[in-house]
């Protein structure tokens, strides 16, 4: 496709949030959709039109928690190393990313918070996600736990101010001692507490809930599992409405089955698809690095290379994740809102992309019949080397 934005997409089946437009149409001004609609575009002399053939046309990806891709991450490296991971994942459908960093010491932690915030300014990225260090070290899963230290604001100050005003998440384990009161400091500067890594019970997570905690961080993964007599975390989340809970469906962290109870549990407006992608995302199996610890990749499953192998992070693109969530059962419809509309939502950037609607950012993806990645617009312009 030409880089050019300019004019049509025509005979596509454009997903938008009101149902899928069979055959449908996309007119673009600039770097924003300037109008949507069903059957043949109006003529519009002058203004090119490119038939898309029957292809997919879906939002652009929101991928609000991801460590890094293309043999690159934000948890270690240079700016340009950060730069190119979310290259990598942009032109694999993910038009905009939150970079997430992983339990480090606390002055790495405000550096690199202070230099991701910079590619914030950028719009490299649509900013930060601490996975840490305020998590429990009985569920850190594939988290330094020498690292791990209680909830503290004035940690959480440190940090807060080391990012700029580009810290969009932090996940809590709320049974830790002061975490109550991390969570109202988060909520009270604009930043989204969520709950993961956590063995916390369900009355515990409740509580994080009423004191304001509004996301579920990998629901299942890193957390107690859901029992009929102690749902724990898991059950406590999804029993709450203004809970939005993030599911990995690679196909590795979750069974399908999983993957279809938690969407009809929250339906499309609560769930939200991720990758936790790290560095070995579309990457050779081999050794890499999560933060400070060792991963072993192998048939594309990352495992911690030290003690009894916990799965870390991904190998996933949210191409992929997209195409699986499909083919597990959800509906089209469905899945475009979890991997784009209601993640822009939950970041506070539904007014300006995550949906196929005149006067948000033109930022789309095209797939084929099987839900494979065909071609990638970013505000406007088609993005080379997609697949």
């Amino acid at each position: 496709m030409s880089p050019s934005s300019s004019g049509v997409l025509s005979g596509s089946r454009v997903v938008t949030p009101e149902g899928v437009l069979s055959p449908g149409w996309i007119r673009l001004a600039g770097s924003r959709i300037d109008a949507v609609g069903a059957g043949e575009p109006p003529r519009t002399p002058g203004l090119p039109v490119t038939d898309l053939r029957g292809q997919w046309v879906l939002p652009g990806f929101v991928d609000m928690h991801v460590h890094g891709g293309g043999g690159t991450s934000f948890t270690q490296g240079t700016a340009e190393d950060a730069r190119a991971a979310a290259g990598f994942h942009r032109r694999h459908g993910s038009t905009t990313v939150v970079a997430s960093l992983v339990t480090a010491p606390l002055t790495d932690l405000e550096a690199r918070s202070a230099m991701l915030a910079g590619l914030a300014r950028e719009d490299v990225i649509a900013g930060i996600h601490l996975e840490g260090p305020f998590l429990s070290a009985a569920r850190c899963g594939a988290q330094d736990p020498r690292y791990m230290i209680a909830p503290d604001v004035a940690a959480f100050e440190r940090l807060h101010a080391a990012a700029a005003g580009r810290l969009r998440v932090i996940t809590i384990a709320p049974e830790l001692p002061g975490a109550t009161a991390l969570i109202t400091a988060a909520v009270r500067a604009g930043v989204i507490a969520a709950i993961g890594h956590t063995d916390a019970t369900a009355d515990i997570t409740s509580a994080a809930v009423d004191a304001g905690a509004s996301h579920a961080t990998h629901l299942f993964n890193g957390m107690r599992p859901l029992h009929h007599r102690e749902p724990g975390p898991v059950g406590a989340l999804l029993d709450r409405d203004e809970v939005s809970c993030e599911v990995i469906a690679d196909g590795v962290h979750l069974n399908d089955t999983a993957i279809r109870v938690v969407a009809r549990v929250c339906g499309p407006g609560r769930l939200v698809l991720i990758t936790d992608a790290m560095a070995a995302a579309g990457m050779p199996d081999g050794r890499y690095r999560l933060g400070s610890v060792r991963v072993d990749v192998a048939g594309g499953v990352a495992r911690l290379a030290a003690g009894p192998g916990a799965i870390a992070g991904s190998t996933a693109t949210m191409a992929g994740v997209v195409q699986r969530a499909v083919a597990a059962g959800l509906p089209v419809t469905d899945v475009a809102a979890a991997a784009s509309t209601t993640p822009a939502r939950v970041l506070g950037l539904g007014d300006r992309t995550g949906a196929l609607r005149p006067g948000l950012d033109a930022d789309l993806v095209v797939c084929d019949e099987e839900f494979g990645l065909r071609a990638v617009m970013r505000h406007g312009e088609w993005l080379s080397q997609s697949r």
